[in-house]
């Protein structure tokens, strides 16, 4: 058995150098912590800015149903009838039989309809419709 003893000047050389790297190792680990905090803010403001914009998203869905309610309001009652009967796809022949009116009738209650609700296609007043409620 070969017995290795290391001299005074060897230890200090080998505590010096595992004091070095006992360093180094501490200010990387203080600048792993530092990225470390950074990330989670990072990522707790990112959680802030999406439950915001849900929130956002949720009052401009609000805000357009409430225009849409609101030029639903201008309607008369007979207008909402024939527009409740366009939105479940009657035809105006369908809806003149139903209503027990004219075809030229529900012809005329579509354009006053399309005029208050400022749309020109049926498509348009389908969709206002539909985010009133009204459908």
């Amino acid at each position: 058995m070969i017995e290795q003893t290391k001299t005074t000047e060897q230890l200090t050389k080998e505590i010096s150098m595992l004091r070095r790297e006992n360093k180094e190792l501490s200010a990387q680990l203080a600048f792993h912590r530092k990225v470390f905090q950074e990330v989670n803010q990072a990522i707790g403001a990112a959680d802030k800015l999406v439950n915001t914009n849900e929130v956002v998203t949720k009052v401009v869905k609000e805000n357009q149903l409430l225009k849409s309610q609101m030029k639903i309001f201008k309607l008369t009652g007979r207008e909402k009838e024939v527009l409740k009967l366009i939105v479940n796809g009657h035809t105006s022949k369908e809806i003149a039989d139903e209503l027990g009116i004219s075809k030229l009738t529900v012809d005329t209650h579509r354009k006053h309809i399309q005029q208050k609700l400022g749309v020109s296609k049926q498509v348009d007043l389908l969709k206002l419709a539909m985010q009133s409620g009204i459908a």
